[in-house]
């Protein structure tokens, strides 16, 4: 089994695949309130993560953001595909 920090890597690296750009900000000293999640900004497709949130949370978002992109013409961990093919049989979000 990897290590948390290895998987992140890998749905890092997918993500720039796509080019899909993460940051990682405080959001608690924000005026309004921001969560870490997925968004579009100036065309860009961009990933917001919490640095506060654990790394499991980053894990979720960046893995939920990259369901909703087809990932069949890049490479992602195989541990990435198994997971969507799992949560797709499975039906689960």
């Amino acid at each position: 089994m990897q290590n948390i920090e290895s998987r992140i890597k890998d749905l890092k690296d997918a993500a720039e695949k796509l080019s899909i750009k993460i940051e990682v900000a405080n959001l608690n000293d924000q005026e309004f309130s921001i969560q870490s999640g997925y968004c579009k900004l100036n065309g860009e497709d961009l990933i917001i993560l919490d640095k506060n949130l654990p790394n499991e949370e980053h894990m979720a978002v960046i893995f939920n953001t990259l369901k909703k992109f087809n990932l069949d013409n890049i490479y992602v961990a195989d541990w990435i595909r198994e997971k969507m093919e799992t949560n797709k049989s499975t039906g689960t979000e």
